[in-house]
């Protein structure tokens, strides 16, 4: 097996991630447990939980099981000596999704990424995307940090629940998502309001941009509200995925008052 051979989208690394998966009800073909790992408290569990969910647990060769690992582009001990491979997860269209968004709340939050190209980034800002309640996740094709084992396991296993959808180009799936009803409400400095204000409300899109480069000035167009988190000290931005955890739970917080 080579490394051109793997799809980093059907493998989950860690034992959290996939004692997620395995409780979301992830589709699972196998799991993999290197050779001399420790078998008391948490991987007992998940052997019970994959058991109890008819999925198969393999015992791999160390050597094998560290070869996978660096195939995968995992950093030493980032699998805790767990590796659970899965079916293609195939990505939402924009419609299935706000469909599905709508039919589950009035009001639900959706996600947006634009130019976020570090998994970690990725997998942090779904973590506080599941964590406020949001109904999915919306990736441009191009320009995306892919869904990769690095990225589900900074997720914590928040990938396994939220819904993805995959759009050609950011800017256009905004205009739709306001063509239905949708706010689009995005993060940049300077912006139009603070990230305290009540501009919540409704259907709601929120954007996250690159840190460095920020939202794409088409995508900047398209919102209804920017929004921005005042600095005191001497930087001048956050990282993505905090800025990202700051503003949803904001509006999280301005919906429940309204």
């Amino acid at each position: 097996m080579t490394s051109t051979e793997l799809d980093p989208q059907r493998y989950v690394v860690g034992r959290r991630a996939v004692a997620e998966a395995l409780e979301s009800g992830a589709a699972l073909e196998k799991i993999f447990v290197a050779y001399t790992v420790d078998e008391g408290g948490a991987l007992s569990q998940l052997r019970t939980a994959a058991r109890n969910r008819g999925v198969q647990c393999s015992t791999m060769d160390k050597r094998k099981f560290n070869v996978l690992e660096r195939q995968l582009g995992c950093a030493p001990n980032d699998a805790q000596g767990v590796i659970a491979i899965r079916p293609v997860r195939e990505a939402l269209t924009l419609e299935e999704l706000l469909t599905q968004a709508l039919a589950a709340s009035a009001n639900p939050i959706l996600v947006v990424l634009d130019g976020i190209t570090d998994p970690h980034n990725l997998g942090a800002i779904a973590r506080s995307a599941e964590a406020v309640g949001a109904a999915g996740m919306i990736l441009p094709t191009k320009y995306s940090a892919p869904i990769t084992p690095v990225a589900v396991k900074a997720s914590a296993g928040a990938l396994e629940h939220l819904p993805i959808a995959k759009v050609p180009r950011v800017s256009e799936a905004l205009k739709f998502c306001r063509s239905q009803g949708w706010r689009v409400v995005g993060t940049a400095i300077p912006a139009s309001a603070v990230y305290t204000d009540d501009v919540y409300g409704g259907p709601l899109v929120i954007v996250i941009g690159n840190e460095g480069e920020g939202l794409h000035p088409s995508v900047q167009a398209v919102c209804d509200v920017l929004v921005e988190i005042p600095m005191s000290g001497h930087v001048q931005s956050l990282n993505a995925s905090v800025a990202a955890g700051i503003v949803l739970f904001a509006a999280k917080s301005r919906r429940t008052e309204s």
